[in-house]
């Protein structure tokens, strides 16, 4: 969870909200089909950029058991607890040494400057790893979420494209949107002017439990959602959706 992402009482919403749960599930899936299923000891390092709360790093060391995670997030306070196998830090360029692998989830839209900060963290990759990204997609559903949550923009397939292009040895293998069914909603959103609590600043605010049904139904929803759209992106049909997700190559310049 974003850290910038507060209940009404500053402090960290006490259910994660399907979206972030599917969101989760799915990406661990698609490392898994880049890095392997084992849990050996591999003793590889990976930064993840905007690690927030750490939920996904918690449960992507379970999954993998040798490797190290350095997490980069303004945010970081005394409040935040220390994790085995994790180092935390504020800056990318804190971050010592190459690493196999980066993740950047829904935090690159933040950067000023995205095309620097791209070629900032493909450096730090080693050749031959991977970065992996979800991104918010299409501007023309940029709304009073975006806003409030300091998006500065939204990403499409080709403009992402373009951006990595101008990365040296930075090859897309992988790029597709997903969450189409929550497009509408958002779509709605913005025609309707419909307006967000400004005091809460929160994604989620999701008032049930993860095991509550309401709560797995609508991540299995999601879920099919995603896996919809992987399946007809890789026969080359595209769907547009809520979310971009990205996987580059780091080659040999």
């Amino acid at each position: 969870m974003d850290l910038r992402e507060k209940d009404g009482k500053g402090k960290g919403a006490a259910n994660r909200h399907p979206w972030e749960l599917s969101r989760t599930g799915r990406v661990l899936g698609v490392l898994a089909g880049y890095l392997g299923r084992k849990t050996e000891n591999s003793g590889r390092r990976y930064v993840n950029i905007g690690a927030g709360d750490l939920y996904f790093d918690n449960r992507l060391l379970g999954k993998y058991e040798g490797d190290r995670a350095y997490a980069v997030d303004l945010e970081y306070d005394e409040q935040v607890p220390d994790y085995p196998r994790v180092e935390k830090f504020h800056y990318l360029e804190e971050v010592p040494g190459e690493m196999d692998y980066a993740i950047m989830m829904d935090s690159l839209e933040y950067m000023p400057d995205d095309a620097a900060y791209l070629k900032a963290l493909s450096g730090k990759v080693k050749e031959g790893g991977y970065l992996f990204f979800t991104l918010p997609a299409l501007q023309s559903v940029f709304s009073e979420h975006d806003r409030i949550v300091g998006n500065l923009r939204r990403y499409n397939v080709r403009g992402f494209r373009k951006l990595a292009a101008a990365v040296p040895g930075l090859e897309v293998v992988e790029c597709q949107y997903f969450y189409t069914c929550l497009l509408l909603i958002r779509y709605l959103q913005v025609r309707l002017h419909l307006r967000i609590d400004r005091e809460r600043k929160v994604t989620s605010g999701w008032k049930y439990s993860e095991r509550n049904p309401i709560t797995r139904c609508m991540v299995w929803f999601l879920n099919i959602d995603f896996a919809v759209n992987r399946a007809l992106s890789k026969i080359g049909i595209r769907l547009p959706g809520l979310s971009l997700l990205v996987v580059c190559r780091k080659e040999k310049p």
